[in-house]
């Protein structure tokens, strides 16, 4: 009976070795998916404007543990919009997100422009 409850045991280890890290990397997998899907969901609630409809590609990229970045296109904006929709995200994503809006105009290369902004968690105050 001993035998028998050692054999169990060792098997129940095996298994735990071999199956422990690919549910660990599931783990992680997943936590970076739902923090991708909840980034995507937070930019599409700001973009969603009528004069920006159509006019904007979006590249959202997160790691399971660190920064991410969110990456916005605007096809034929104005400085004014881009600057708008910087305003608008930087707000409302959280602070370790970098967030970066690329504006193409009149479809030439050469008039491409971009704006970055990361933002550092805010310091409580030193002073009473």
């Amino acid at each position: 009976m001993d035998a028998l409850l050692l054999n169990m045991a060792k098997l129940a280890l095996g298994f735990l070795c071999m199956l422990g890290p690919i549910v660990f990397v599931m783990a992680l997998r997943r936590v970076r998916d739902r923090r991708e899907a909840a980034l995507t969901l937070a930019v599409l609630r700001e973009l969603n404007t009528p004069e920006l409809r159509g006019l904007y590609s979006i590249n959202v990229a997160s790691r399971s543990m660190g920064k991410g970045s969110v990456a916005i296109d605007l096809l034929d904006g104005s400085r004014e919009q881009a600057w708008d929709v910087m305003e608008k995200l930087s707000a409302k994503l959280p602070p370790h997100v970098r967030v970066e809006v690329n504006g193409i105009r009149d479809g030439r290369l050469r008039s491409a422009w971009t704006l970055t902004a990361t933002r550092r968690f805010n310091s409580p105050a030193l002073c009473p």
